[in-house]
């Protein structure tokens, strides 16, 4: 009967460390695929972002708040659509930073045109 017991309690010193280290394993796991499906969906949001920016800029006769007030409607509405979790902030700095970046590349094209003036004045 006693060495049954110490058998017991050697299976329980060995089984405990290794049900604690399973324990952790399975939470460093779950917690890597929660930031991978973060991830994805923020590429996917962002996509989703530039192509309703794209339709946004037909709108003629609309101010650039009214254009980013739609884009977020329809990005809420993607998102809602295809289980994604909306964050109106992260959506919010997203387009910001796209609107940034067009500016800054509008602003290259525009000194591009000037300059390509200036060497057909000097006849360059």
């Amino acid at each position: 009967m006693l060495e049954m017991l110490k058998e017991i309690i050697d299976i329980i010193a060995v089984a405990i460390p290794l049900l604690i280290s399973l324990i952790i394993v399975i939470a460093k796991l779950s917690k890597n695929t929660k930031l991978k499906r973060f991830s994805e969906n923020l590429i996917e949001v962002e996509e989703v972002i530039k192509r309703f920016m794209e339709n946004a800029e037909t709108f003629i006769n609309y101010s650039g708040a009214d254009k980013k007030e739609w884009v977020k409607v329809k990005v809420n509405q993607y998102c809602i659509e295809n289980g994604i979790p909306y964050n109106d902030s992260i959506v919010d700095s997203l387009i910001e930073k796209l609107i940034e970046l067009t500016k800054t590349v509008n602003k290259r094209e525009k000194d591009m045109v000037r300059l390509w003036k200036l060497l057909k004045i000097l006849k360059l």
